[in-house]
């Protein structure tokens, strides 16, 4: 177990992130207030978008041959400005939500776009018109082209300062994975049908780890925008390059290797799940004085409503507003000005005295031969992840040595009032606020890694169909008489991430209380125009410009040389 505790603890799930109090209540409100039916479509509705614009634009939009020259191939520059301006609206409305000096009206946002793409579409074509036509290595040759004309207007923008620095990590982070990606799929295509593809396999969750931890230091400086900033990003690509893997492979050795691992990874996240929320639900009753069959969510938002039990709480490292915009009831709104109010105590002390206190007046009526043990404290998320967090001793357990059968008694009748009686744990309210935001991760994840293979195979059996397909590197050797067997074998694994969601769901049902499609819902409303660039950006990136035109130098002389590649930004 050791191994798999390590493992757990570098997952970005489990980094110590946490729920702001308006997030929680926000979640709160619209699990109570939304349908079922606004649940579905919203979950079943939000890739459409992206979906139906990736088909409609390989349908209407023909390419032509590289070896026309790049002055016939307008197919080619007009894709090349649809993501050119789609990649730097996308930049600079994540730019609004992650750098406060970055704000900028419509018309600013159009102009900004408008002169990025064609600065960059110019300056493409006249590499092309005085080098050759395909660039080579589109994707690190014209880098500088985009990026320096992308950063100096960022600055100009907003100025120097460190989350404008984190934000163009952030963007680096997201061109480099552009390149680390393709060369794993190299990797593994070179590594197909020998022994060495179940270590390139296995390097697959690692490579995933890494990108996501590099993410994380960009973006922890708003928590409540790293959960979705983080696995639409790295786990979009690592899904859509794990689907792209398994379409190509055709030793059923290898396909069982891919599934074996991933499912392997499936388990390790609900042990992990499992383990931290098992006795969350009893724990905050004891605390709130809850039903017993309200959810986490409910218990929590409680906790915070009471301003007797909030000022309890150890606060350190909990924020009270989001830095995201929510819709929240008047009651809702007021309660945060009143809790952002409370003084935040630093040490333990105050809010482990409070808990005494608490207990002694339960026990104000029990004989004096009553006698307290301490209890092992509980393990939270914090704990595991932050070495500063303190579990302060709590008075939860009783032992009883009464002297006579009257005494006993008494004493059982006291111990009863005092289970009754709401117990404090300091440390609660920072536990559950971490276990919401492991929730967002798990389920968003879940939901991408089932998702993007559905899509991939429908996409497989469309494409075919069209002229484009013989220049999508993809599709090499998947014609209309083989695209069924191959899109099947992408379903299959779609069905196994499908009933791995179905059990993370069945899990946190369980042990929360919670509906894992209202969490997903409401993050898929709540950060649509962050969302939908996500899903729009790269999609457009890993699958439509996958095309020759990004990567096969065809010179007209005695040789030609081909140069794969798969992406250009």
């Amino acid at each position: 177990m050791p191994l798999l505790r390590a493992w757990l603890a570098l997952q970005v799930s489990y980094h110590g992130g946490k729920y702001s109090i308006e997030r929680a209540l926000a979640l709160d409100e619209y699990t109570r207030n939304t349908s079922l039916s606004r649940v579905l479509l919203v979950c079943i509705g939000s890739p459409l978008p992206m979906a139906a614009f990736i088909l409609l634009q390989e349908a209407v939009l023909p390419l032509q041959s590289p070896a026309d020259g790049w002055l016939a191939n307008y197919g080619f520059w007009i894709r090349l400005t649809i993501m050119a301006s789609a990649v730097a609206h996308t930049y600079l409305v994540q730019g609004m939500f992650l750098v406060d000096d970055i704000t900028l009206s419509p018309r600013q946002v159009l102009l900004f776009v408008v002169s990025l793409t064609l600065l960059y579409v110019a300056l493409s074509m006249l590499v092309a018109a005085y080098f050759a036509f395909p660039i080579p290595f589109f994707y690190i040759t014209m880098t500088p082209a985009y990026y320096a004309p992308l950063f100096a207007a960022l600055y100009a923008i907003a100025g120097p300062s460190s989350k404008l620095t984190r934000y163009i990590s952030f963007i680096a982070t997201q061109k480099f994975m552009g390149m680390v990606y393709p060369v794993y799929q190299l990797l593994f295509h070179a590594a197909s049908n020998t022994r060495y593809i179940s270590p390139v396999i296995l390097l697959l969750p690692v490579l995933k780890l890494v990108m996501k931890n590099i993410v994380l230091r960009c973006t922890k400086h708003m928590e409540d925008m790293t959960p979705e900033a983080v696995i639409f990003t790295v786990d979009f690509y690592n899904a859509l390059y794990l689907a792209t893997c398994m379409e190509s492979v055709s030793s059923f050795n290898t396909m069982s290797v891919l599934a074996v691992t991933d499912f392997s990874q499936t388990l390790s996240v609900l042990f992990g799940m499992h383990r931290r929320t098992a006795s969350i639900r009893q724990r905050l009753r004891q605390t709130t004085g809850a039903a017993k069959g309200d959810s986490l969510l409910s218990a929590v938002c409680s906790l915070c409503r009471n301003s007797d039990q909030f000022e309890a709480q150890n606060r350190a490292g909990v924020r009270v507003r989001s830095c995201l915009p929510h819709r929240l009831s008047a009651g809702d709104r007021n309660r945060l000005n009143t809790l952002e109010k409370i003084p935040i105590v630093d040490d333990m002390e105050t809010p482990r005295l409070h808990s005494i206190a608490h207990s002694f007046v339960a026990l104000k009526e029990t004989p004096s031969r009553i006698r307290t043990r301490p209890s092992k404290p509980f393990s939270g998320l914090c704990a595991r992840c932050r070495s500063f967090s303190v579990h302060p001793t709590m008075v939860s357990k009783l032992e009883l040595e009464p002297s006579t059968h009257v005494e006993g008694e008494r004493a059982t009748e006291s111990t009863r009032a005092l289970s009754s009686h709401p117990m404090p744990q300091p440390n609660i309210l920072r536990e559950a606020l971490a276990i919401l935001y492991t929730s967002e991760c798990l389920v968003l994840t879940a939901y991408l890694e089932t998702f993007i293979p559905l899509f991939y195979g429908n996409y497989i059996l469309t494409m075919v169909q069209l002229p484009n397909a013989k220049y999508h590197t993809e599709l090499v050797g998947v014609t209309r008489t083989n695209a069924d067997y191959t899109a099947h074998v992408v379903f299959l694994f779609g069905i196994l991430q499908l009933v791995s969601f179905g059990l993370l769901a069945r899990l946190i049902w369980r042990n929360c209380g919670m509906r894992a499609l209202y969490h997903l819902a409401f993050v898929l409303e709540t950060q649509k125009a962050l969302v939908q660039g996500r899903f729009v950006v790269w999609m457009l990136v890993t699958l439509a410009c996958r095309v020759e035109h990004f990567g096969t130098l065809v010179h007209t002389g005695s040789y030609s040389m081909e140069v794969r590649n798969v992406e250009v930004i």
